[in-house]
């Protein structure tokens, strides 16, 4: 039975943490930056609990991968293989791994990250309703989630491989998302080209690499089948590529805008307009 409320589940502790430091941003870090009941306050208040989730969850992920490869490699007294063969060890390792039953940290890690998207999902639905991309990312973000931790009971590894390569740009992209909330120019313009870059290296390379791996084996050979239902791991696999096709579309507006603010100075530094002597992209034209 499906229970969001099991003894051993830390997940409304966890809403309460992440809800903390939402109110923290709020009245305290950016109390002095907008008066109360700005949408940039609120949104900035957001961002705060996205640089602690994003930066902890990937770290903690990418340790985790890492040592429970170099266990599994010594348990299972895996010889060094050569630099052809590299791939087909790690997909083999990868393979053994995803239909495992979760583990308390897998556990752990799920539920301090669905307690985020949670109370973010609150905050885009009160705040920010106008914002439909990421609140459907969190709907099934926390759906994918909740389902392989308090139904399937398997499966959780393969939230630590998306952790590890969807929440590695979270703190950069927040820093750049306060700059244009904070209409701080020189910061943006900064952060803004090596940004999209990276956002679009770990969106869109990275991470559909890696759903295709998923795809591979929890849909096409089904090996997983037995503890991981066909129609959820369909599910599971939707809500990636759904999350993958916002985070593309996102990126793709904010290359496009770049890009037409580029042409647009090239011309009027031509023509000698007015607009030659601006250094700045113009921070309050663009929507984070």
């Amino acid at each position: 039975m499906v229970s969001f409320l099991r003894w051993d589940s830390w997940l409304p502790w966890r809403c309460v943490f992440f809800t903390g430091l939402y109110l923290l941003g709020h009245w305290v870090v950016f109390a002095r930056r907008w008066p109360r009941g700005a949408v940039d306050r609120f949104k900035a208040a957001s961002c705060c609990m996205s640089i602690v989730h994003g930066t902890s969850t990937s770290m903690a992920a990418a340790i985790y991968m890492l040592n429970l490869f170099y266990t599994d490699k010594q348990e299972m007294s895996w010889s060094p293989t050569p630099s052809s063969h590299n791939s087909s060890t790690m997909k083999f390792w990868l393979a053994s791994r995803l239909d495992a039953a979760n583990t308390r940290f897998e556990e752990a890690i799920m539920e301090y990250s669905t307690a985020y998207f949670l109370v973010d999902l609150v905050h885009y639905l009160l705040f920010v309703p106008n914002q439909p991309l990421f609140v459907l990312h969190h709907v099934f973000t926390s759906s994918y989630m909740l389902s392989c931790r308090f139904y399937t009971g398997h499966g959780a590894f393969s939230t630590i491989v998306l952790f590890v390569v969807g929440e590695s740009t979270s703190f950069l992209q927040n820093v750049w998302t306060i700059s244009l909330l904070t209409h701080s120019a020189r910061l943006f313009n900064l952060l803004n080209v090596p940004f999209l870059i990276i956002f679009s290296i770990f969106r869109g390379v990275l991470t559909p690499w890696a759903t295709w791996q998923l795809c591979l084996y929890f849909l096409f050979s089904r090996e997983a089948s037995a503890v991981v239902p066909f129609p959820h791991a369909l599910y599971w696999m939707w809500s990636v590529f759904m999350g993958i096709s916002g985070s593309l579309y996102w990126v793709s507006t904010h290359w496009a805008k770049l890009i037409c603010k580029q042409i647009f100075r090239r011309s009027t530094r031509t023509s000698g307009g007015a607009g030659s002597t601006h250094r700045f992209l113009d921070v309050r034209k663009i929507n984070p």
